[in-house]
């Protein structure tokens, strides 16, 4: 905040005219998973920057072929997967799991739990999937301290990721198909 009043101060103002959760995620009061938040057109610029100079209709071939070729890689890795959640997200719950291997836990409730890292500690709340630490709620996947919990007690940690990670859910998003651009002689142009 202090760089942005330095560059300009109204930008600091509106900013917190506006409300921390118009613009933070920490504070976002909408259940925004990474998946609906990760930057797409950053990616689709990305794999088209070549492509921008091209004719408008050499262009659209091209983003055509693109997202078939993404949509399809996509459906089929899904389809292939044994895993409960898409690939990226296991790996995260993984992860969490390793990082979770030192940390004590201590009981409260059946759901709410005091769990210490070093000098950390934290209080996750199971049954409404949260943790002070932030992550659980922000990223709807258990964080490492939820992850100790749910090891200490033998529970199932898919349970507590969004279903919007889930294999069948991964699938509905690339059922729709994309149409292959015909030959532009075969075109019919009103």
């Amino acid at each position: 905040m202090a760089e942005l009043e330095a560059i300009d101060s109204r930008v600091k103002t509106y900013l917190m005219d506006i409300g921390y959760d118009k613009w933070s995620r920490a504070h976002s009061k909408a259940n925004r998973t990474m998946t609906m938040t990760s930057n797409i057109a950053e990616s689709v610029n990305a794999a088209n920057k070549h492509a921008r100079d091209l004719p408008i209709v050499n262009l659209l071939d091209f983003m055509t072929t693109l997202i078939q070729k993404w949509n399809y890689t996509n459906r089929k890795d899904a389809v292939e997967s044994f895993m409960k959640i898409g690939a990226k997200y296991e790996k995260i719950l993984s992860d969490n799991t390793i990082l979770s291997q030192t940390m004590t836990v201590l009981p409260s409730t059946e759901f709410l739990h005091l769990v210490i890292d070093g000098q950390t500690r934290n209080v996750v709340h199971l049954h409404e999937n949260n943790c002070t630490c932030g992550r659980f709620q922000l990223d709807d996947i258990p964080c490492p301290y939820a992850m100790a919990v749910i090891q200490k007690f033998h529970m199932d940690s898919y349970k507590y990721c969004s279903d919007y990670y889930n294999i069948d859910y991964l699938l509905k998003t690339y059922e729709i198909p994309v149409n292959p651009l015909p030959d532009e002689t075969t075109w019919q142009i009103p």
